[in-house]
């Protein structure tokens, strides 16, 4: 009624008594105090302030009395709440929301500069987005952006293409921009000597001279150790005395002592006597964890892959239901690694009786049936019925109607509709 006093939320706009929100707060709050603890019924908005009073809904005046010449709960004045831009709201003592403001604001234009407004309206925004493509030239300064309208700077270009190696032995699909890379094998690109390939890993730029050109190399054996190999006082610590070399197809002077050259894959010194050529793959034992972490296990450097043990999981999955039966397994003793996700069907029946489950295993009551019935459901003697769209498993109508089916012993069944089985009859006979 219009003389009974309420509150109206600012969020959700709805309205309650006065006296039925004062008691909602209180069973709220169990301690007293100046401040309460509480939601709004309607939204759930969450609110701690004083108890609420009864004022008009522009809050200007407490208690207003009722007049007819306005409307009820309202003070008659004007609004003048503030609506997020210079102007005030020009109504007079309203519920619910302020009316967006009329006024004309300044010029304005899209994100991308393809809209433009010489005139927006007061409190809307000055940028906005058009929706169609941006357009401008990304950083790569090939593609387009193609995303929608947008403020800030533009994402970096996703256009891929088939683009080779610094070698020109390897083709991979490439982000644009991202064309050039290495794939890590040996150059192999003839050197100016004609004699020799590069053996620098794929690399960008010239290949630069031979390594072994006699000027470049210098008077040294292979591994680099050795110096003045070409002199006949060297012979007796040379493996192999090749004297003054002076193309770079000539061997190199081996030493007696050990490479000790630094792999490139890794940080283990070459154990071969000098050598001439690559060090090759690194032959140092070292130990490393399996995937589960459980064992250690003493394999070549150079070994490419996972070392596994022989050991099974057997760590539960997400479900709760289900165990891991992998061997050597990267998850173990971790339930929320992605190896432990459960993708098995449930596969239980359902309340309706006519259908399992159909989600991933999992733990709890299976949700409802979300077959739909497109046909009738009706009850036991077929006078009353649903009419579809129904849920599966939903009970039959109630229906008072009689049975009025024949039992076997043949009279007719006294009880009113009924699923199942006819109950005894107790018709009196002569025996």
């Amino acid at each position: 009624k219009p003389s009974h006093q309420i509150w109206p939320c600012d969020q959700c706009w709805a309205v309650f008594h006065l006296k039925c929100i004062k008691s909602w707060i209180q069973r709220c709050n169990s301690a007293g105090g100046l401040q309460f603890d509480w939601a709004c019924p309607g939204c759930r908005y969450h609110r701690v302030d004083l108890m609420p009073k009864y004022s008009c809904y522009c809050k200007k005046l407490d208690e207003p009395e009722l007049n007819p010449h306005w409307l009820a709960h309202s003070c008659g004045d004007v609004c003048e709440k503030d609506r997020g831009c210079p102007h005030k709201c020009p109504e007079l003592c309203h519920p619910g929301p302020c009316p967006r403001c009329t006024a004309v604001g300044g010029p304005g234009r899209c994100h991308c500069g393809k809209e433009y407004s010489e005139t927006t309206r007061c409190g809307d925004p000055k940028q906005w987005s058009c929706g169609a493509p941006c357009g401008r030239t990304l950083s790569c300064g090939l593609h387009a952006c193609k995303a929608r309208c947008h403020q800030g700077p533009c994402p970096p270009c996703a256009e891929r293409s088939q683009e080779s190696c610094y070698c020109g032995k390897s083709e991979e699909m490439r982000l644009c921009g991202h064309s050039e890379f290495s794939c890590s094998k040996p150059c192999g690109k003839l050197l100016d000597c004609k004699e020799h390939f590069c053996e620098r890993e794929c690399h960008p730029g010239d290949c630069g001279t031979c390594l072994r050109d006699p000027v470049r190399w210098g008077d040294r054996c292979a591994c680099g150790k050795t110096y003045d190999c070409s002199h006949e006082s060297a012979r007796a610590r040379l493996r192999r005395f090749v004297g003054v070399r002076k193309r770079c197809s000539q061997p190199l002077a081996l030493c007696n002592q050990l490479c000790m050259k630094r792999h490139e894959r890794c940080s283990h010194l070459c154990e071969k006597n000098c050598h001439e050529g690559s060090c090759g793959q690194c032959e140092a034992k070292v130990q490393r964890e399996c995937r589960c972490s459980r064992t250690r296990r003493e394999v070549v450097c150079s070994e490419v892959g996972d070392v596994t043990c022989h050991q099974v999981c057997r760590t539960k999955k997400t479900c709760g239901n289900h165990k891991c039966d992998v061997v050597c397994c990267e998850g173990f003793n971790n339930r929320n690694h992605e190896a432990h996700i459960c993708l098995q069907v449930c596969g239980r029946p359902l309340s309706c009786g006519n259908h399992t489950c159909e989600e991933f295993c999992h733990l709890g009551n299976c949700p409802p049936c979300r077959v739909v019935v497109h046909e009738p459901i009706f009850c036991a003697c077929g006078k009353n019925s649903i009419e579809p769209p129904s849920a599966c498993g939903r009970e039959a109508p109630y229906c008072q109607e009689p049975c009025a089916q024949l039992m076997d012993c043949g009279h007719v069944c006294p009880a009113t509709c009924h699923q199942g089985e006819h109950p005894l009859c107790y018709e009196p006979v002569d025996r």
